[in-house]
């Protein structure tokens, strides 16, 4: 045979062994869609927010979980906002600060999130925290070592965790969809879980945590509602 019809041969009987190849692997991935459809049919899907809850920004976290960079939520009114960049990150974010100049707090406690409400006037009424949300319900951490002096439920606060850090400050966690392993008494570990992001409330809420930092002394009567509201972004920075 010249070598001309020899490498047309060739040529020819290695198109055949590739077409047979491709063919076979389309037939694989056809038996293979049932089990495919299956796994995507049994997928859990994030929980969406409230339609009137505010977009989800990408933050970034610590190995302890804490939010070190954090974003304002789209729709976020210009007064309830602190001061942020041109890609809505919050430019004086300080990861970590010191209450009473004894107590390192985390000062957005959460696994994920964005800022959505800032400390102070909010529609004429005083907003006595600041509030993070999230579309989907993420883990919520203890700021800081202590004690949960308060586990509850009300209907402004939803449920609700009041820890006690030693040396006049508290933390408050409220509107949490369910509460961790620890209950009033328990020592906990900054970093540690003690409950989910949630909507609890008498009244619609977009999902989100309420988080207050609180100095003073706990009253007889009014227990933690006896502390004096901190603003997170006026205290200064852990070294």
């Amino acid at each position: 045979m010249p070598w001309g019809e020899k490498l047309l041969f060739v040529g020819t009987v290695t198109l055949a062994v590739l077409i047979a190849r491709g063919a076979n692997e389309i037939v694989s991935l056809q038996n293979d869609a049932p089990q495919v459809a299956s796994l995507v049919s049994d997928a859990t899907l994030p929980t969406a927010s409230p339609p009137d809850a505010p977009a989800l920004l990408t933050t970034s976290t610590k190995r302890t979980g804490y939010l070190h960079r954090l974003s304002a939520c789209k729709g976020l009114p210009t007064s309830w906002a602190p001061d942020v960049d041109r890609n809505r990150r919050v430019t004086d974010f300080k990861p970590v600060v010191i209450a009473e100049g004894k107590v390192a707090l985390a000062a957005a406690p959460v696994s994920a999130g964005c800022w959505s409400s800032a400390f102070g006037l909010r529609n004429g009424r005083p907003h006595k925290g600041v509030d993070y949300h999230s579309k989907a319900p993420v883990d919520i951490y203890a700021a800081a070592d202590g004690t949960i002096r308060e586990e509850t439920y009300r209907d402004d606060y939803g449920n609700m965790i009041v820890i006690d850090h030693g040396h006049g400050v508290f933390t408050r966690y409220a509107h949490l969809q369910g509460f961790g392993a620890f209950g009033e008494g328990d020592t906990v570990s900054a970093g540690e879980v003690i409950g989910v992001m949630g909507n609890t409330a008498n009244y619609p809420i977009p999902r989100h945590l309420h988080y207050e930092i609180l100095t003073g002394e706990w009253g007889e009567q009014a227990g933690s509602f006896a502390l004096t509201p901190v603003d997170v972004m006026g205290l200064p920075e852990a070294e």
